[in-house]
């Protein structure tokens, strides 16, 4: 049985929101309509999305936000749970609208307004709803969603669905493929000069050991993620960064001899993506041109993207690398917080509040990152893996996508991130 939608007026936040919510997430085949007469005599399973009353239905009433065409200044707080699931309203409701905050949430609304940016820049998480009210960690989205089904169910037994099912995605930023090799003769004196003023003698025997070949460069551990992902039959997208040499670009040149074979050697067991350079985010241009550099190197089309840094702006950003060609984006988390920045945890298409219309351009949202339990929460390897089984369970209970980031770096067994490794073995071996 098919799902009638009615609303007084249409628009292109509800069509958004309608799609997300019932194709992509509960798989319920519905038609949208403001037609009054024919909502009124249909005889099908009818959602009622408006101030009016009509018997036979489901009724939501709306909080305004899908009839808009303008941003504003917009605040929030939470009520009393719906049907057992958080809510989060606009300042101003006196009712919950699980449509109109559900497109609160996943188009970024609150990053449009005014916030004050961290030190790189960005939105920071704790200027988010979601953090403030202690709601970062649950993915309201699929929960509404998977409620609403429920409800829907209640009301029209025959009613047809097919909702999303568990996924899990690995992801891996290469910013440095090598900690010590392939630097150049200035870069690598440079290196053991600094290791010595700062009397760091570990670091001097490990560097002249991997530069002689007699050890193994620690970032380079591509060999154990390749076995670790075979072994538990995981397929893996890299990102890999390609700029030129700045502050926050310490990248191996990608014309670089092992650097190409680094990157043939990776598109035959995985994904590969671009990792736009911090620069680019000055430079707009550079995100294109790093992009065809690694396409020209992989020879193939490059459609995948994540931002160095996490640099991400709404709506610039993604409008940049809709015009560099990209078709899947995976920006969408917090450096600082795991969970769920936009409240969802699946796919879902980017909506520009500025221009009021969808795209094409997919977000894939990460929910867990390695720095962040690490550096940010100062957790034990132990504990972050407890932290992790946690939010596992919470994405696997929906039906929704878990994405982990992690780093060659991270996965070393070096330095700071000495085991470490045995947090992303067990998060593998959880899924």
């Amino acid at each position: 049985m098919k799902l009638l939608i009615y609303s007084d007026q249409l628009s292109s936040r509800l069509t958004y929101t309608v799609d997300l919510i019932f194709s992509q997430l509960l798989g319920i085949p519905y038609e949208l309509t403001n037609n009054r007469a024919e909502f009124e005599s249909a005889q099908a399973a009818r959602l009622n999305y408006s101030n009016h009353e009509y018997s036979g239905t489901l009724q939501i009433v709306p909080n305004g936000l899908l009839f808009e065409e303008h941003i504003e200044s917009r605040s929030t707080k939470t009520a009393k749970a719906w049907y057992g699931v958080p809510t989060i309203l606009l300042e101003a409701d006196t009712h919950f609208d699980p449509l109109g905050m559900t497109f609160y949430l996943v188009s970024r609304y609150e990053e449009y307004g005014h916030f004050t940016p961290d030190a790189h820049q960005r939105f920071p998480a704790e200027a988010s709803c979601l953090v403030r009210h202690d709601l970062i960690f649950k993915p309201l989205v699929n929960l509404w969603a998977l409620r609403l089904h429920d409800v829907l169910h209640d009301r029209f037994p025959g009613i047809t669905s097919n909702p999303r099912e568990f996924e899990f995605r690995s992801t891996i930023d290469i910013d440095q493929a090598w900690k010590y090799r392939y630097k150049g003769m200035l870069r690598s004196v440079g290196g053991i000069t600094r290791d010595i003023l700062n009397r760091d003698w570990s670091l001097v025997k490990q560097r002249i050991s991997v530069q002689m070949g007699n050890a193994q460069d620690p970032f380079y551990n591509f060999d154990w993620q390749e076995e670790l992902h075979q072994h538990y039959q995981i397929d893996a997208t890299y990102f890999i960064h390609v700029g030129k040499r700045g502050e926050f670009d310490k990248s191996t040149s990608i014309n670089h001899p092992q650097m190409k074979r680094l990157i043939k050697r990776l598109l035959g067991v995985a994904k590969v993506g671009i990792h736009p350079s911090y620069q680019s985010n000055f430079q707009p241009d550079l995100v294109a041109f790093e992009k065809e550099e690694l396409a020209r190197v992989a020879d193939q089309t490059i459609t995948v993207s994540r931002q160095h840094f996490l640099m991400h702006k709404m709506p610039e950003t993604y409008r940049t690398v809709i015009d560099a060609g990209i078709k899947e984006e995976h920006t969408m988390g917090y450096t600082t917080h795991m969970g769920f920045r936009a409240g969802i945890a699946a796919p879902f298409h980017f909506f520009d509040l500025k221009l009021n219309q969808a795209t094409d351009l997919v977000l894939v949202p990460f929910c867990a990152m390695d720095i962040t339990p690490l550096h940010y929460e100062q957790k034990t390897p132990e504990e972050a893996i407890e932290r992790i089984k946690d939010l596992l369970w919470e994405v696997q209970n929906v039906g929704g996508l878990f994405v982990s980031l992690w780093h060659n770096e991270s996965l070393s067994e070096d330095g700071r991130w000495k085991g470490w490794r045995k947090v992303y073995e067990a998060l593998i071996g959880m899924v």
